[in-house]
């Protein structure tokens, strides 16, 4: 057998008869501009609303976090009668860190609204005080200078903080010199130290500018127990699990109960994944969307699937002739798949051009202060799940569209093909399959509505404001972090 160009005869047979169908296909759609463009078109809105909505859905729920072993951090939380989740007390945060078996590091953050004073005057700016480990508890490293010492949050402590990438860029204009300067933040004078990657964000609230070691005000409730106003991150020991610290936590939390029954009483402990923790109210709403994305784009592929319905009935006679003339069913279908193969492809470039707007036209419409508080949104890049989930779609799309052309050939009205000649009337069948398309389109409309009510609904009590003051809100005044006091 003879090998041309390092290929046996036969795969260039199937090689040329691919060419051939896809040459056919595209004359074939051709002919009928108006179904051709309606059906791409339909697709391309499906897909670009699918796309869009999976790209902020991979940004804030499959994206692993930037911090190092992600899945070992949690959240650390308080508990008591009115609320599964609280804050916590500095005290019992030193208890809990010097108590538990189950955390390689326990740290604490709180953010608040402070004031820097300039050349300028006086400014608000939003501040976050940590105590020393924070930042390796994350596995986080400043690109500039140095992370806190241990022992720097402590109140006999000289002052320090780090900044953030864009407060050193737009308040520090990006200088390497800034290592020592001083800023005055509340009436303190304060030396700078490092600087955090540009990547780097921790909005379990807004996005702080200054991070400061965290110096326990004895004037104020940081000393006291039964003050609460702080939020825990911890590292998980190697080979322990959720479950685990959990139980360590809860008897911790009971030991302290016990002994300081006045400030404690009640009062528990639990952890939860800090993705969770980050993501907070973002995880439902995005799901309900990406709920709705979906079922657009089965309204749109049953259209699409509609349409090839009358387009396969305008194509029984050539169906008959061609089998006729010795066609195999087999030889058909693979004609239809490469039909179908064209229109889902051809829908899919420009679905995924349309879905490069609609990215941008979406993120234009959420507010500064929204983005502070989810800023793994800022980066919506076509990594491979999103091109896998295009493509996912497209050969989705391919295969439904090849469906309806397929079936006609073992269809008993077939064989009237040829005696029907130009007579245009539609099969029994396939007016009953029309309608039964019909049926699910309404029905998944009739679904999409009512999922955009209960989205209303979500975001409702979820965010206890309207959609339209959640994405075009302006930035409100810094308020401090949540903070109560137990009753005695």
């Amino acid at each position: 057998m003879a090998i041309d160009g390092g290929r046996s005869p036969s795969k260039d047979q199937m090689l040329d008869t691919l060419l051939r169908d896809f040459r056919f296909a595209f004359r074939q759609l051709r002919q009928t501009p108006g179904f051709t463009a309606t059906a791409i078109v339909v697709l391309a809105l499906g897909m670009s609303a699918s796309v869009t909505i999976f790209r902020f859905v991979d940004a804030a729920l499959i994206k692993p976090l930037p911090y190092r072993e992600p899945n070992r951090l949690v959240g650390v939380f308080g508990t008591n009668a009115s609320a599964v989740q609280s804050n916590l007390s500095y005290p019992d945060y030193l208890d809990w860190k010097r108590m538990n078996t189950v955390l390689s590091s326990l740290d604490v953050y709180q953010t608040q609204g402070y004031t820097l004073t300039t050349a300028e005057g006086a400014q608000p700016v939003r501040v976050a005080r940590i105590s020393d480990g924070f930042f390796r508890t994350l596995g986080v490293t400043p690109v500039l200078g140095r992370d806190f010492a241990e022992g720097e949050d402590l109140a006999s402590a000289p002052r320090v903080a780090l900044l953030s990438y864009g407060s050193w860029q737009t308040r520090y204009g990006g200088r390497t010199d800034i290592l020592g300067q001083i800023a005055t933040i509340n009436d303190q004078p304060t030396v700078i130290v490092g600087v955090l990657p540009r990547n780097f964000h921790f909005a379990a609230d807004r996005a702080a500018e200054y991070w400061l070691a965290f110096h326990p005000n004895a004037t104020g409730c940081d000393l006291r127990r039964s003050c609460h106003g702080l939020y825990g991150v911890a590292r998980l020991k190697d080979g322990v699990t959720l479950q685990a610290a959990l139980s360590d936590i809860a008897a911790i939390a009971k030991q302290l109960e016990q002994q300081y029954p006045e400030s404690n009483r009640q009062q528990g402990g639990t952890l939860a994944p800090l993705s969770d923790v980050l993501v907070g109210v973002v995880r439902p709403i995005l799901l309900v969307l990406l709920g709705g994305a979906g079922l657009l784009l089965l309204i749109a592929a049953v259209n699409v699937a509609g349409l090839l319905v009358v387009r396969s009935e305008s194509r029984k006679r050539e169906i008959a002739l061609r089998m006729a003339l010795g066609a195999s069913a087999g030889r058909l279908i693979t004609q239809f798949v490469t039909e179908a193969v064209v229109l889902a492809a051809t829908g899919a470039g420009l679905g995924l051009s349309l879905a490069r707007f609609a990215t941008q036209l979406l993120k234009s419409l959420v507010s500064p202060d929204m983005m502070a508080r989810t800023p793994f949104l800022r980066d919506l890049s076509w990594n491979g799940r999103v091109i896998e989930m295009a493509c996912a779609i497209a050969l989705g799309a391919a295969l439904l569209l090849s469906i309806p052309p397929s079936l006609r050939i073992w269809s008993s009205e077939l064989r009237e093909g040829l005696a029907e000649a130009s007579r245009g009337s539609a099969g029994t069948t396939w007016r009953r399959l029309g309608g039964k398309l019909v049926v699910v389109e309404l029905a998944t409309a009739m679904v999409l509505l009512a999922a955009a009510g209960l989205f209303g609904k979500t975001l409702y009590y979820l965010l206890r404001v309207p959609l339209g003051i959640v994405l075009l809100a302006k930035p409100t005044t810094l308020a401090p972090a949540p903070c109560w006091e137990t009753r005695r």
